[in-house]
């Protein structure tokens, strides 16, 4: 708490252990708001990295589409999202380790939404780029989603890191990768062409940020998502 005079008011005297007990209240309270508002923001409980790596293994399909997309959930469903996102926005972080566990929950894993994720890194973030790369490299050898996940949970870990690629490559190898062909693959640029064309849809149909998904054409926030998801299964 400061002890700076504010212009107007005089400087009143207080217990140490009282100011203490204030400082823990008002702390708390900041907390609680700032829960109760990413609560309010993304219609979830608060994200946890943790309940991201722990999960069970998802009971769905996977693949890639015709043109280049990771997929989870059946071909064949009644919905498709599109999932405009960059593994190193806090935002996207923030979505993928809490709200995206409830939509393959009761979506994606009972049939009803095939769920696509294009890359669209952002300038701003110079391991963007980086991690799509590994998150694809694991992909090549059918490991894509639980990259996907391990990225976001540990986004801390590598978002500031100047050579994130050792860092990659030790998920590869918690991932039991074949870590010679992973690093290959990293080094390579293999798929930076890929990576530079998702990037370059997403400008063409004016993706604003990210996350942001699509369905049916329409663009929506996090915020929107399960009940457009809800919407369209109606239909």
């Amino acid at each position: 708490m400061s002890t700076r005079p504010q212009r107007g008011r005089a400087i009143q005297k207080s217990n140490p252990l009282r100011t203490f007990y204030i400082i823990i209240g008002v702390v708390a309270i900041i907390g609680i708001a700032a829960l109760a508002t990413i609560a309010l923001r993304s219609g979830q409980s608060t994200a946890s990295p943790s309940a991201l790596l722990n999960r069970p293994p998802l009971n769905a399909p996977t693949g890639r589409t015709a043109d280049g997309y990771y997929y989870k959930g059946q071909l064949n469903a009644p919905v498709t999202l599109a999932e405009y996102s960059d593994f190193e926005c806090p935002f996207c972080g923030a979505f993928a380790t809490g709200l995206e566990l409830m939509i393959d929950r009761d979506y994606v894993e009972t049939g009803k939404l095939l769920y696509v994720f294009h890359d669209f890194p952002l300038q701003q973030h110079p391991n963007a780029v980086p991690a799509a790369e590994a998150a694809r490299c694991a992909g090549d050898q059918n490991a894509f989603w639980p990259m996907h996940d391990l990225l976001f949970a540990t986004q801390d870990q590598w978002a500031n890191n100047r050579q994130p690629q050792s860092q990659f490559v030790s998920y590869a190898q918690q991932l039991k990768l074949d870590s010679g062909t992973f690093t290959q693959c990293l080094t390579s640029g293999k798929h930076t062409a890929e990576i530079a064309k998702a990037q370059q849809e997403g400008g063409q149909i004016q993706i604003p940020g990210t996350p942001t998904f699509v369905i049916d054409g329409k663009q929506y926030n996090a915020d929107q998502i399960r009940r457009v998801i809800d919407a369209a299964l109606k239909k």
